[in-house]
């Protein structure tokens, strides 16, 4: 019976071992590349500006 138990337990670590070096990695990039993201960062940063300055009371017309 323990040697039943025993082999039981070794198949099925080996078929864990074989099947975790076997699988097939699938590289998708998600995202985009830095300057996308830079870009993506600067415009929301820029939108997020013009929408507190839009808040305040501000003369549109800055001559003396």
């Amino acid at each position: 019976m323990t040697t039943t138990i025993l082999a039981a337990v070794l198949a099925l670590a080996a078929g864990w071992c074989i099947g975790h070096r076997t699988a097939r990695v699938i590289h998708v990039p998600i995202g985009g590349t830095a300057a996308q993201d830079d870009a993506a960062f600067i415009a929301e940063q820029r939108t997020r500006f013009e929408q507190l300055v839009a808040g305040l009371d501000l003369p549109t017309d800055r001559r003396p």
